[in-house]
């Protein structure tokens, strides 16, 4: 079996991934497994002070929801098995440390299409993965 860790952030490329893993896995369903990730960043700053945990858990599952729910629809409408998980924290982190943990074969991620230079300035989280991950990440434009 060959698993994939399919993160999702909701973007337009990051569904482009999710077709590019269904195409790729359409002639042999049955020997992959997706492990479809979203990480939402924590909350900080003075908001978090206002809601309790449990209002700050909702929001963060909720909007994970909002994000996992489409490219699930489309995994399965392709037919292709996967497991859906939900983290807070550091996305590029937690990617690469999940995929360890469920030894993927490789990680594969939208970009955002940010400029060479937009990317070294605001640093992405593709870049970081690349670096933090052991698996080869595949990056979907």
């Amino acid at each position: 079996m060959f698993k994939i860790l399919l993160a999702v952030d909701g973007s337009e490329n990051s569904m482009r991934a999710v077709q590019h893993v269904i195409k790729r896995s359409s002639a042999a369903k049955d020997q992959y497994q997706i492990e479809l990730v979203n990480v939402q960043y924590p909350l900080h700053g003075s908001a978090a002070g206002f809601v309790s945990a449990d209002q700050v858990k909702q929001y963060h599952h909720d909007e994970g929801m909002k994000v996992l729910t489409g490219a699930a629809d489309a995994l399965k409408a392709g037919g292709v098995p996967f497991s859906q998980h939900l983290f807070v924290g550091q996305p590029a982190e937690v990617i690469a440390r999940f995929a360890g943990e469920q030894n993927c074969d490789e990680i594969v991620i939208g970009t955002r299409g940010l400029s060479a230079l937009g990317g070294l300035l605001v640093g992405s989280v593709a870049s970081r993965i690349i670096h933090l991950a052991d698996a080869p990440v595949v990056l979907v434009k």
